[in-house]
């Protein structure tokens, strides 16, 4: 007993409970499933494409709603919410009107990057709620990412890809940028497979040393693992996987952030508010009434510049925005 009340206990430290936490851990498995059933068939597998892409569009909107919808958050970068909106629009116009190519290789590298900083932020999360420094976890993530992508590259023809999960040509120009880096990415993998490794061992090393430990965030890096290892070598069924787990995720992350913002009343945060009345559930699905003809609305117009621009231009406010809002608000300047 003396022995034992000199280490700190094990805490899980989940968000909201096992069942839910290995719920959103485990939730891209179900997309990867997917995928590899209907991989021989390109017309389903065009239509899962699909279906995952409108379904991460749909999650995207959901950063505008937290920041408008909470005086707190908005007020405490005013400048970049009040400006944002006009210099995206204005720079996604511009973009697509000249190298839209470019826009869609930077808007798919952004979105890459992004998903894993999410990942990151959860692991952090984890790691703050079971007093678990987890700092390294960001290097190690970047590791196994940047180590799965190359292999990708390698190893995979992405302008085949590219017609095989129907992507229109404006994307498919941007792959056939990508798959022209073959040989930079061939040699570059031994040297991230290294890195990857040592990361990994230097992290396993230091997860036996510590005296407290958090199952949640061990079940989400390895959870990040098995994933990054499939989109390296299966890419379209990591790819569909990697994006919609990363919007399924994001509900789940949302959810966990509504109902807390429900405990707490806070002048001008109508997010709480909403929450109060009909509980995070209900908040999301109030959520979906008003995205899903949204949506509808832009797979029918999909083909055109307007289309297009919505697309981009809520995706590009939803990167921004994501990188300010889960940080904690700065507090009000005192008059």
């Amino acid at each position: 007993m003396r022995v034992a009340s000199l280490r700190m206990p094990v805490r899980a430290g989940w968000l909201r409970s096992p069942a839910f936490d290995v719920t959103m851990a485990l939730v891209w498995v179900p997309f990867a499933l997917a995928a590899h059933a209907v991989a021989h068939d390109p017309g389903q597998l065009r239509g899962l494409v699909t279906a995952t892409l409108l379904f991460s569009f749909a999650h995207q909107p959901l950063s505008l709603w937290l920041v408008y919808g909470d005086d707190r958050q908005r007020d405490a970068y005013r400048v970049l919410f009040t400006w944002a909106p006009v210099v995206v629009i204005a720079v996604v116009a511009a973009g697509t009107a000249v190298q839209p190519a470019v826009v869609a290789l930077v808007a798919g590298a952004w979105n890459l990057a992004h998903t894993l900083r999410q990942r990151y932020g959860v692991s952090r999360l984890y790691g703050r709620l079971s007093a678990v420094d987890c700092a390294s976890d960001n290097r190690l993530l970047w590791a196994w990412l940047a180590a799965a992508v190359l292999f990708a590259l390698a190893h995979a023809n992405l302008a085949a890809i590219a017609r095989q999960i129907g992507l229109d040509e404006r994307s498919t120009s941007a792959i056939d940028a990508l798959a022209s880096a073959r040989g930079a990415a061939l040699t570059l993998i031994p040297i991230a497979g290294v890195v990857a490794i040592a990361l990994t061992a230097r992290s396993a090393r230091d997860e036996v040393l510590r005296t407290t430990h958090s199952p949640a965030r061990l079940l989400y890096l390895a959870s990040t693992a098995l994933l990054l290892v499939i989109l390296a070598v299966e890419p379209v069924t990591g790819f569909v996987a990697y994006v919609g787990g990363h919007a399924a995720e994001y509900f789940f992350v949302v959810q966990w952030r509504v109902d807390r913002a429900a405990t707490k009343t806070s002048v001008g945060d109508r997010v709480g508010a909403l929450a109060r009345r009909v509980g995070g559930v209900g908040t999301l699905l109030l959520y979906a009434a008003l995205i899903v003809p949204l949506t509808f609305w832009v797979k029918a117009h999909q083909e055109s510049d307007v289309g297009i621009m919505v697309v981009l231009t809520l995706g590009a406010l939803h990167l921004l925005y994501d990188g300010f809002i889960w940080r904690t608000p700065r507090p009000a300047k005192s008059s």
